[in-house]
């Protein structure tokens, strides 16, 4: 895991950098997510999705919304990602390194986490009442 990118001080350190002997290093690849960089295709949907969590983060957060809940396909539960921890995990592996592993936070309270979707709809409803506001501006809602 020598290109794990750690710029990021939201991100603690990996305490096993430089060990020869990193637990992580006896695991088998995951396809999921396989290492190297990114192809075109997959940089131009990350950069989307930059630009969203940027977005929903910038409407949200405001609203005491910390980030987004996920279901996980492995365990078929909830798992809730603050916004620093998406951005992070997009830009490195836009920069073509492994996403760090991460523990979940302490009990996340799920009532502060909303789903992708949830923050595409509200983006899409502000984005509208923006753009009906800007041609009417007697618009009110």
């Amino acid at each position: 895991m020598d290109g794990v990118n750690y710029d990021d001080a939201l991100m603690p350190p990996d305490p096993f950098a430089g060990d020869p002997n990193d637990p992580a290093s006896f695991l088998e690849p995951d396809d999921d997510y396989p290492e190297g960089p990114v192809s075109d295709e997959e940089r131009v949907l990350l950069r989307e999705d930059l630009t969203n969590v940027r977005r929903f983060r910038e409407l949200l957060e405001p609203r005491g919304v910390r980030g987004i809940s996920m279901l996980c396909d492995d365990c078929d539960e909830l798992h809730y990602y603050d916004w620093p921890i998406i951005l992070a995990n997009i830009t490195t592996l836009l920069s073509g390194d492994a996403v760090p592993v991460h523990e979940p936070g302490a009990a996340p309270d799920p009532d502060f986490y909303v789903s992708w979707e949830y923050c595409a709809g509200y983006a899409d409803a502000v984005d509208w009442i923006e753009q009906e506001h800007r041609a009417n501006p007697r618009f009110r809602f």
